[in-house]
């Protein structure tokens, strides 16, 4: 079996400030402790490909404001002339404050994309539902068990880190399969260098 890329991540839409593991900065090149302590999601969004932020605003904007499901795939660009594909899921909720908070994770799909090309649209899929469909409640959960497995020691949790990464890559698939809200993608141009 291999180490899948697996990031978690979390964000206080009022705060403007989203936080993610080690795996996360490292996909998008930042640093471990400008990720842990939080960033803006104008500093993510400058690592995205500027082709697909085209297409987040109104959607994400919707999901991110009023609550739901999202999964996302899409280019990022974590160093210069280099373009990888992740797969970002999460669901945003208010708390007992009313504040807008969102969670999730991000997969790197690169080395894995069904319809095997590397160019081509992004997908921003969305369900503007509450989280009750039984996928999302596995997924929420698969997130919870991942967050408390990786606070284990390597030589304890090394297979079940990677059987848990293997199920949050599924599910996400899945559930990017369940949704069906799918805006229409411009044309993408070629000759961009993926690793």
């Amino acid at each position: 079996m291999t180490t899948l890329d697996i990031g978690l991540w979390e964000e206080d839409v009022d705060a403007d400030c989203i936080r993610g593991d080690a795996v996360m900065a490292r996909m998008f090149g930042l640093f471990d402790a400008e990720v842990t302590e939080g960033i803006s999601r104008a500093h993510l969004m400058s690592i995205f490909h500027p082709e697909d932020v085209v297409q987040d605003p109104e959607l994400s904007r919707s999901v991110r404001e009023e609550g739901g499901l999202f999964v996302w795939e899409h280019r990022i660009l974590p160093e210069p002339g280099i373009v990888r594909w992740v797969l970002a899921r999460g669901h945003y909720e208010r708390d007992t404050k009313g504040r807008m908070l969102g969670r999730g994770i991000v997969i790197d799909v690169t080395d894995s994309r069904t319809d095997g090309q590397l160019d081509g649209p992004a997908h921003f899929l969305a369900a503007f539902e509450t989280s009750g469909a039984v996928l999302e409640r596995i997924a929420d959960r698969a997130i919870e068990a991942c967050e408390l497995i990786r606070t284990l020691d390597a030589a304890s949790s090394g297979r079940m880190r990677l059987l848990i990464d293997a199920l949050l890559k599924e599910l996400g698939q899945q559930i990017a399969a369940s949704l069906q809200d799918e805006p229409p993608a411009p044309e993408q141009p070629q000759g961009q260098k993926v690793h």
